[in-house]
């Protein structure tokens, strides 16, 4: 009984400030509670379910291993089955919003069951607006995935977004990694024109591989938004983070200012803007050549150093999204500073995504996506590590509650002076439940 309360209370205290408070900031200012989570097609839809089963073949699924040969392990042609949950949506009360975004899914393979497992993607936020003066900001992310793309969520993200844990990069091998992120922002609004939001984030990725670094974080962020015009909105954002990788890998401190801009263009279109720098205070360990004399007397060439650099690069993100009556598309860059993906830690991360989703034909939903990532390790001294992948997926409704679904997916991964380069693939063909007027849209 008491859990029913806690869950009915966090559902009435959800949908008007996202959309009072949303609307108050200006387009192309997001929100990191409620915000777009559930949306498809560039529609908000009231809650969906489904369910499916389909075929699944896998092309170059990457494990932390090496094989006989000492080679990385490199496992192709794989076949297998896939059964998966979901629910999206949104739900509006007269003071609150509530978000929910959830894609599971459980695998088999028949001839390689050692690579059976699950995946999963929560997405929740809720926006409660307890007066005209004050607004509450909240979103929760959580997960667990073995696999580096494709999956649900996976392609969720652009570069205009908060969440740390869930970025494309998050995996450079195909192994198990578990991540979770809080989230709660204060909005005080001032005026009839100005905002500031105050607030902060916790965070921390675990993974499987005892060779891979997890990490715990927290960012501490303020942000003043002044609208100049029903269109038009500009502001300044300060956020400091900290990155610490377990079991003993090093540790990052960030301070980021940036500035903003976001109009509308027409009646459909948003393009936002943030420009500024970051600081980076990294401390970790490394190994280094031993000068030859020292080496012959120790009998060993390497060893390990402590190291600590303090920089400054560039920062800002550039996005821009189009909303239709029947179709979605949004095209977004970045260079940020990234916890890494295990392998690389505190990171310059170069990114782009493009997005489009269309219902407009009865019974049908297309959908386009794309990545590219980039990771340049801050205090390392490694080599940098690239990313580029793409995907298609389809439905069709042939009954109100049945449907065809198919995805195709791709990735490359690079780390050039290494001579590292591979390239992934992965299919689905299957059927889907969901009863529902609007053609099912998954991605």
């Amino acid at each position: 009984m008491y859990s029913r309360w806690v869950t009915l209370a966090c559902v009435i205290a959800s949908t008007a400030a996202a959309q009072q408070v949303g609307g108050y900031l200006g387009p192309g200012v997001l929100s990191r509670g409620a915000g777009d989570i559930g949306n498809r097609s560039g529609q908000q839809l009231d809650l969906r379910f489904f369910a499916d089963v389909t075929g699944v073949y896998d092309n170059g699924i990457q494990p932390f291993s090496i094989d006989p040969k000492g080679n990385l392990s490199d496992i192709k042609g794989l076949y297998g089955v896939e059964g998966a949950i979901g629910a999206y949506g949104t739900h509006h009360w007269r003071r609150g919003t509530l978000g929910l975004d959830y894609s599971g899914d459980f695998y088999h393979y028949p001839t390689e069951s050692s690579l059976d497992g699950s995946t999963h993607n929560l997405t929740l936020g809720y926006t409660y607006q307890k007066s005209r003066r004050l607004a509450f900001d909240l979103r929760e992310v959580a997960g667990t995935s073995s696999r580096g793309f494709g999956g649900p969520g996976f392609y969720g993200n652009n570069a205009a977004t908060y969440d740390v844990v869930n970025q494309p990069t998050t995996l450079l091998f195909d192994n198990r990694i578990y991540y979770v992120q809080s989230t709660m922002d204060v909005n005080l609004i001032t005026s009839a024109r100005t905002s500031y939001t105050f607030g902060g984030d916790g965070y921390t990725v675990r993974r499987q591989a005892n060779g891979l670094a997890g990490v715990n974080g927290y960012d501490l962020h303020g942000s003043m938004q002044h609208r100049l015009s029903k269109t038009r909105t500009i502001g300044v954002t300060y956020e400091h983070s900290h990155f610490d990788f377990p079991p003993a890998f090093g540790q990052a401190d960030i301070n980021t200012v940036e500035g903003l801009y976001s109009t509308s263009l027409g009646r459909r279109w948003t393009f936002s803007v943030h420009a500024g720098a970051f600081q980076a205070e990294v401390q970790g360990v490394q190994q280094v050549a031993l000068n030859p004399v020292i080496a012959k007397l120790l009998g060993q060439g390497t060893a390990t150093q402590a190291f600590y650099r303090a920089t400054v690069y560039p920062s800002g993100t550039a996005s821009l999204t189009g909303n239709f009556k029947t179709s979605s598309i949004g095209l977004s860059y970045a260079r940020t500073v990234s916890p890494g993906n295990g392998v690389y830690l505190t990171s310059r991360q170069e990114s782009g995504t493009l997005s489009y989703s269309y219902t407009g034909i009865r019974k049908w939903n297309f959908s386009i996506n794309g990545a590219y990532n980039k990771l340049a390790s801050v205090g390392q001294g490694i080599q940098p590590y690239t990313q580029l992948t793409g995907g298609a997926g389809v439905t069709y409704g042939f009954t109100r509650a049945f449907h065809i679904v198919g995805r195709y997916d791709a990735r490359r991964q690079e780390i050039d002076l290494a001579g590292y380069r591979r390239t992934s693939y992965r299919a689905t063909l299957g059927l889907a439940f969901s009863p529902g007027d609007k053609p099912l849209s998954l991605w």
